[in-house]
């Protein structure tokens, strides 16, 4: 027994740097290779069917006439039809569309400006006590909105503010321009204040300097933040339904014209049109991140110096 667990093939075998040694660690580590290219496309194809199945089911769901929308669990069992989609937009949906983008984007635009300088000012003037200034800009949005909403509506009230696109972009603006500081700060302290005093020799002002040199390079964060300001804005629906919850040609946005949805009869749960409608509601998102998306790769991949 001792005499072949002691042969010379196998204590070949056991020396390193024998060949036969050699090969049999590229095969263990061949082995470890394929072991772990399997787990990582098991694990990347699980965490890819737990965030597309719910947009696969919701495209599903919209897609079913009459009452099998609600009815029927298969998501795969017809009649399918746009009977949905059609039923979206004689609601006058199109106009909570319009009124979703125009106060969303007039959230990210107030936001992105007022944020930029003032998150400039925060990264490149001498202040004193400037991390207790940002702490303090970003403990602003730890109020909840609920706390807020009676006076506020109280004070829409009387101005005329209700059932308008200022009622609702003015409050939006102030919840997300905190965040908007903050990222923006974070990424003017990022970039070297070399650019900016190479600018000034050049003969640039302090404002030339900043918006053709600084804010260019900060594109990524500008992007980024312009992202979560305007899905932000987008999915609102506490102050949207306070402030103006019934007239879609004023200011209704489309989380409240979703919720206020109908059947053609009392207590008839319409999930057909719903899901239609949030289908509608979420393609928008997604060119807006797509686009964007573009936008930040290249801002992260072009450099601020050449050479």
């Amino acid at each position: 027994m001792s005499a072949e667990q002691n042969s010379p093939e196998q204590r070949r075998r056991k020396h390193p740097g024998s060949l036969a040694w050699l090969r049999s660690e590229q095969g263990a580590v061949r082995t470890r290779s394929v072991g772990r290219t399997v787990v990582k496309v098991v694990g990347l194809a699980a965490v890819l069917f737990w965030c597309l199945f719910p947009f696969f089911w919701l495209i599903m769901t919209s897609l079913k006439q009459g009452d099998r929308a609600l009815n029927s669990p298969d998501i795969f069992q017809g009649p399918f039809g746009l009977g949905n989609y059609e039923n979206v937009f004689d609601q006058n949906f199109h106009l909570n569309l319009r009124n979703s983008l125009a106060i969303a984007g007039m959230t990210t635009i107030i936001c992105i400006i007022i944020g930029s300088l003032a998150g400039y000012a925060l990264a490149r003037l001498p202040l004193k006590r400037k991390i207790l200034l940002l702490s303090g800009v970003l403990a602003v949005s730890l109020f909840p909105p609920v706390a807020l909403v009676p006076p506020l509506y109280e004070v829409w009230r009387t101005v005329g503010l209700l059932n308008t696109w200022e009622g609702l972009y003015l409050p939006y603006t102030a919840f997300t321009l905190p965040l908007t500081i903050f990222i923006l700060t974070t990424f003017y302290a990022s970039i070297p204040k070399d650019l900016e005093d190479a600018a000034r020799v050049d003969g640039a002002t302090p404002f030339q300097a900043f918006y053709k040199v600084v804010f260019p390079l900060a594109a990524p964060g500008v992007f980024a933040a312009a992202i979560i300001i305007f899905v932000t804005a987008w999915n609102e629906f506490l102050l949207a339904n306070t402030f103006a919850p019934r007239n879609p040609e004023v200011a209704q946005t489309v989380p409240v014209a979703i919720a206020a949805f109908t059947g053609q009869v009392e207590f008839q749960r319409p999930i057909g049109t719903i899901t239609a409608a949030c289908v509608v509601v979420v393609i928008p998102m997604i060119i807006v991140a797509l686009v964007f998306q573009r936008r930040i790769v290249a801002g992260l991949t072009s450099g601020g110096l050449k050479g």
